[in-house]
């Protein structure tokens, strides 16, 4: 085999591994083994579980979900086109820094942790295990907006989604969470504007 032979051989066997690599990676979850962040893929809540739990809009505005992955959903709030805040549920078996930033929290919100991530962010911590966050957005929202929001959550049938084996911390839902808590737009959201693309994995 001559040498210009070898070399074409080798290039048309490097783009068939990179074709290869673009096509299965949309499918790379549907796929046995791997792991995310050294969890193994089946420990790791599929993101696709969290979207029905998110708030449900208001009339006039909008939840458009923007990003979808295992472990994680991220949805925009809008109205009118404009951003009104962040809204993020992530599994934090891929994240335990992100798990460990509550045990210093004495805050509760329908007796689940809550923490002031800076001026602009809120994050509850459910069933010891999911995170529920909300970051304002334009001219942002101020924290009891922020807590209404995380409110509008289905935090009981999130914390229902923990595995049998870690069911424990589930099954203990706080006074006043034996159902869904009523969705309520956060007052005074209907005047934010939209300003920033900033994402919501920073804590996730």
């Amino acid at each position: 085999m001559n040498r210009a032979l070898r070399w074409g051989l080798a290039a048309l066997l490097a783009t068939g591994l990179l074709v290869g690599a673009v096509v299965l990676a949309p499918f790379s979850s549907w796929l046995p083994g791997g792991t995310v962040a050294d969890v193994p893929l089946a420990q790791v809540v599929n993101g696709s579980a969290f979207n029905r739990l998110f708030p449900a809009p208001e009339a006039g505005q909008q939840l458009v979900f923007t990003q979808e992955k295992r472990g994680f959903s991220e949805a925009r709030l809008k109205q009118g086109g404009e951003a009104l805040a962040l809204l993020a549920i992530s599994d934090t078996r891929t994240a335990p820094e992100a798990r460990a930033k509550f045990e210093g929290s004495r805050e509760r919100l329908q007796g689940w942790p809550l923490l002031e991530q800076g001026a602009q962010a809120s994050a509850l911590l459910v069933a010891d295990r999911f995170q529920v966050k909300v970051i304002g957005q334009g001219q942002g929202l101020a924290a009891d907006q922020r807590h209404v929001l995380l409110e509008g959550f289905d935090l009981p049938g999130l914390a229902a989604l923990a595995p049998a084996r870690g069911r424990t911390a589930a099954a203990r839902l706080p006074a006043g969470a034996a159902g869904p808590p009523p969705v309520a737009a956060a007052p005074g959201i209907r005047n934010g504007a939209y300003s920033s693309e900033s994402a919501l994995q920073e804590a996730a």
